[in-house]
C-alpha cells in the first residue's frame, strides 16, 4: 500500500530561488525564496543582484509573461551553476491565459483579476495582497488547494507556482479550482 504525501515540494526545501515577475518593482517576499515585481527593462539588473547576492540565488524563475527574447537575454546572463526555470501552462489553460494576457495588455479593457503566486514554504502563509498580487507560502496540499479556491473566490484571474511547485502541485490547483482558473508552473 501506498501512502500519499501530504507535501507538495521536495523535502529540504529547494535551492536558493529568486522569482521575477512583471509588475510593479520591489521585493514582495524574502523568506528563502526571493518574489520580486520588475519591469521588463529592469529584468537583466535584478537577475545580476540576485546571482551577486549575499545569499546568491542558485536558481531564476521567470513569470509566464515574460517574452522569450527576454528568458534567452537571462539565460545568456547567467553563471553556468545557475538553473533558469520559465513558468508555463499546460495546454488545458492556454485559452484561458490567452484571455488574461490579452485583457492585461488592453489599458481599456476590463481588468483581468489579479495574479497570484504560490510558492513552496516549509510553513504555510496566509494569502496576502500586494499591488494587484496575490501571494502565499504553502507546505502541504491542502494548503495549496485552500490558497488556489480562496484566490479564485477573490478575483484571480491566474494561479503561478514557484519554489519547486510542479507538474502535481499543478494538477492540485487545476482540480480544487475546476478549471476556472489557468495555472503556470515551472
Amino acid at each position: 500500500m501506498s501512502v500519499r504525501r501530504t507535501t507538495i515540494h521536495p523535502s529540504p526545501l529547494p535551492i536558493r530561488t529568486h522569482v521575477l515577475y512583471e509588475g510593479s518593482p520591489g521585493v514582495l517576499v524574502d523568506d528563502g525564496i526571493v518574489i520580486e515585481g520588475v519591469d521588463l527593462d529592469g529584468v537583466l539588473a535584478a537577475v545580476g543582484r540576485a546571482v551577486d547576492a549575499t545569499t546568491p540565488a542558485r536558481r531564476i524563475e521567470l513569470c509566464g509573461g515574460m517574452p522569450v527574447q527576454v528568458a534567452a537575454q537571462v539565460q545568456a546572463s547567467l553563471p553556468d551553476d545557475v538553473e533558469l526555470g520559465v513558468n508555463r501552462y499546460g495546454f488545458e489553460s492556454l485559452d484561458q491565459a490567452a484571455a488574461y494576457k490579452a485583457a492585461f495588455d488592453d489599458p481599456a479593457g476590463d481588468a483581468p483579476g489579479d495574479l497570484t503566486i504560490l510558492y513552496a514554504a516549509a510553513t504555510s502563509t496566509p494569502l496576502a495582497q500586494h499591488d494587484g498580487v496575490l501571494v502565499a507560502g504553502v507546505g502541504t496540499r491542502a494548503d495549496l488547494a485552500d490558497r488556489a479556491v480562496e484566490a479564485l473566490l477573490r478575483g484571480a484571474g491566474l494561479v503561478e507556482l514557484y519554489g519547486g511547485l510542479g507538474v502535481v502541485a499543478a494538477d492540485v490547483v487545476r482540480e480544487a479550482t475546476r478549471d476556472a482558473i489557468p495555472v503556470g508552473y515551472c
